[in-house]
């Protein structure tokens, strides 16, 4: 006899087996190569983003390193710019001090502001009519990175403003690079209206 539940138009319908959890040795061909290619990929990746991660971690300090310098660049272009303003000529030597590449002297009605540009540092100090450093008025700029070059513009027997150009070196690669390069000119007495300069 036959259950009437097997039995659907007409058609015996079979009881399925139950389903056995069989693994099949394919499927341990599949791990192994998984657990291969793990194995393989996973030091390689390791090895990329290690070195990804070493030249991050390596130029955001130096990043900021040049921020900090590029700031005390430009807070010296700006007392610079300041002092070119009140100045009434650019003296080439007051007392033992000559005018250079190094060393920059503006007059000024109360005295002479001499900047010197030292081993990664720019120092500005106060001297009087002898050419004596004043125990007040010095201020000193730290950038071991800067490159501060300034010349008297103009005429040569009386120049009219300061020619200053400056930027930052980074050693990239093999070689040096220049970062924030700047150029200006400022007029002594600032034109005459108010200290304007030209970039």
């Amino acid at each position: 006899m036959i259950d009437e539940g097997l039995f659907k138009e007409g058609i015996v319908m079979d009881k399925q087996p139950p389903i056995v959890s069989r693994r099949s040795p394919m499927r341990k061909g599949y791990l192994l190569i998984e657990v291969l290619t793990v194995v393989i990929v996973a030091p390689l990746l390791m090895v990329l983003v290690s070195a990804f991660f070493r030249s991050f971690l390596r130029d955001i300090p130096q990043t900021a390193c040049l921020l900090d310098q590029s700031v005390a660049v430009l807070d010296l272009l700006d007392q610079l710019r300041k002092d070119a303003d009140l100045a009434i000529a650019l003296p080439s030597e007051v007392g033992e001090r000559h005018c250079d590449e190094a060393i920059l002297l503006i007059e000024q009605p109360g005295g002479v502001v001499c900047y010197r540009f030292d081993q990664g540092r720019i120092v500005r100090s106060l001297l009087d009519k002898q050419g004596n450093p004043t125990p007040d008025g010095e201020r000193t700029w730290q950038a071991r990175d800067a490159v501060v070059r300034w010349r008297p513009w103009g005429p040569q027997e009386k120049p009219c403003a300061i020619e200053v150009h400056s930027h930052l070196k980074q050693w990239i690669g093999q070689e040096w690079r220049r970062r924030f390069a700047n150029s200006h000119v400022f007029f002594l007495g600032g034109l005459g209206s108010g200290g304007t300069s030209h970039e």
